[in-house]
């Protein structure tokens, strides 16, 4: 049976995988931004193709919305699966990752799709469309910064992860090491003369195991006092 930390590296998957599909979709669109957002458009030209651009998009079937959405749910999933049970050094890092996700989220429901619902109408507030297609192409640079910054922090994990299980590994291995030339010592005490060798994981099971032991004499004790 699966264990939590066989569970985590999926979280971290479908984290990295909503994120990167989002931001492919915006980079998808880019072309068109750039000319709008970027370029100064005497003509025009480049809001009326933009606009064009949205209107397909908005009148894409149904499905073609709700995979994006589900992407969406699958990051959040991805979230609360390495929330579940945090470590104290990575704790903040999970909350932090999940914020930005969250906050991604919530650009695209008010900008996004706010502004596909007035491309479909035509109405667009108290601005013309040309700025309102702005606007919605700033939402989608605001959201790359944000998925970045997801990225950096799931990337900041895993290193500090695997940095945490390289600094235990140097530990065991001179564990291991101290406690096998104790024994060899007192071999050669005893005249006897043997190699010993002893791998960090047994030091690791005993180590536990004299935590154990103390942890049960000392409620033995308090019982006899009592």
């Amino acid at each position: 049976m699966m264990g939590y930390k066989e569970i985590v590296p999926i979280g971290t998957g479908l984290i990295l995988f909503a994120s990167g599909f989002s931001l492919g979709i915006i980079y998808g669109q880019w072309p068109w931004d750039l000319n709008t957002l970027w370029r100064y458009d005497e003509t025009g030209a480049a809001f009326e193709k933009t606009l064009a651009m949205y209107k397909v998009w908005n009148e894409s079937p149904l499905y073609v919305h709700y995979l994006l959405h589900f992407v969406f749910v699958l990051g959040l999933i991805g979230h609360f699966i390495k929330l579940y049970k945090p470590t104290d050094d990575t704790m903040y890092f999970h909350y932090g990752s999940l914020g930005l996700f969250v906050l991604a989220i919530v650009i695209y429901l008010t900008n996004l799709r706010i502004g596909l619902q007035s491309v479909d109408h035509g109405d667009w507030g108290e601005v013309d469309y040309q700025t309102g297609l702005n606007v919605m192409a700033a939402s989608k640079m605001m959201i790359v910064v944000i998925l970045v910054g997801v990225l950096f922090l799931q990337g900041g994990l895993y290193y500090a992860t695997w940095y945490d299980a390289e600094l235990k590994r140097e530990f065991l291995e001179r564990e291991a090491a101290l406690e096998a030339a104790e024994l060899q010592k007192q071999l050669a005490a005893e005249g006897k003369d043997s190699e010993i060798t002893i791998e960090p994981e047994q030091v690791e099971i005993s180590t536990k195991k004299s935590t154990t032991a103390s942890g049960s004499k000392s409620k033995k004790g308090k019982k006899r006092k009592e």
